[in-house]
């Protein structure tokens, strides 16, 4: 890169690449969410840290030492409508969170279960409505008729398979040389699908199947190239962090949640649409996020393999509910990248780690 103070057209061209690129990942962003109907709080974030960055560059642009007025007023443009972006993005954030919080499935199970909800303006023909205070009123008995439970999460993680507990053996005896916030970034999210039970004969595949792959990608970081030599450089730099705050411990939970509503109908047993599931897992693919130019992409690239071959899994399966799962694990750790590049201190190790 050339000095910062001088202005370099090789410079200026690299930057204009990045907005190219930067502007092709947002319409993509846009495409997806009107095609899937939802909104990746995670993804939203993600982009917004990658776009803060992207903005300070071309900033420093417009000050640079010999810079062409005109070039400085083209540059100053993008900047602006950079910042009106950016501006917009955490309100939409916000907004998506506040959908994956709730949704219509599990207002119908409180009220169901003789819980206070709200009551909807429009109400059925044929019947009264009730005020939101009402109750529910069983019309036999005295009992209510519950509905069955197909999963449900616990506060202790059942480490039915030993993978927890071996990659935290693992972390702990690296820990001295290797830095290993994002090793456990893996763990907690490891550990937050073990959370989950159900008494459906296919849990256990639900369950090892993506933990597998998590015990691998944390494996990967801390023994294989390049993860376990740039982590033990960043030890040299940066102080060791062996736990996730709060707001990276909110993005792995709010990914494990969402995986196992995409998995409901294989614990259900219901009729699987293999090919809409594969389509989802290929468009979440597709906006995998790579972060900014100032990122380490070798590690990224390897967590983007694993995406790559769980798709490959769920199309070469032959076994419905396995190509299913392997579709939502594709979807899982697409989305766990997003929340990766979405928090402040994986960037910055991810910044670090670049030569």
């Amino acid at each position: 890169m050339s000095d910062s103070s001088s202005f370099q057209y090789e410079d200026l061209i690299d930057r204009l690449l990045l907005i190219v690129t930067l502007n092709s990942t947002l319409i993509h962003f846009i495409l997806s969410s009107q095609v899937e109907e939802s909104i990746d709080p995670d993804r939203v974030d993600s982009l917004t840290q990658g776009l803060l960055r992207t903005r300070k560059w071309m900033e420093e642009a417009t000050t640079m030492k010999g810079i062409p007025p005109s070039t400085q007023n083209i540059m100053g443009l993008i900047v602006k409508r950079l910042s009106q972006v950016e501006s917009l993005l955490p309100k939409l954030s916000d907004k998506a969170k506040k959908m994956e919080s709730g949704s219509a499935t599990q207002e119908i199970l409180s009220f169901l279960d003789g819980k206070k909800v709200p009551v909807k303006a429009t109400t059925p023909a044929g019947t009264q409505a009730q005020s939101a205070d009402s109750e529910l009123v069983p019309l036999v008995g005295d009992e209510q008729v519950k509905p069955m439970e197909v999963y449900r999460k616990v506060d202790i993680e059942d480490d039915q398979f030993g993978l927890i507990g071996q990659s935290q053996r693992l972390i702990q005896q690296y820990s001295p040389r290797c830095h290993i916030l994002l090793p456990t970034f893996w763990l907690e999210s490891l550990r937050e699908i073990h959370r989950y039970r159900s008494e459906s004969p296919y849990l256990g595949d639900v369950v090892e199947l993506p933990a597998r792959i998590l015990v691998k990608i944390a494996k990967g970081l801390l023994t294989e190239a390049p993860g376990a030599r740039l982590l033990q450089d960043l030890l040299k730099h940066r102080e060791q962090e062996n736990y996730l705050n709060g707001s990276e411990m909110e993005r792995v939970e709010r990914a494990v949640a969402k995986y196992f509503q995409g998995i409901e109908p294989v614990l259900r047993e219901d009729k699987l649409d293999v090919k809409d599931k594969i389509l989802e897992a290929k468009t979440a693919f597709d906006g995998f996020g790579w972060g900014g130019p100032e990122l380490e992409k070798r590690i990224i690239k390897r967590l983007n393999q694993e995406v790559e071959e769980a798709i490959q899994n769920a199309e070469t399966g032959s076994d419905p509910a396995r190509q299913v799962i392997y579709a939502e694990i594709a979807k899982l750790l697409s989305k766990l990248q997003h929340a990766l590049l979405a928090e402040p201190r994986p960037r910055e190790i991810l910044a670090q780690m670049k030569p």
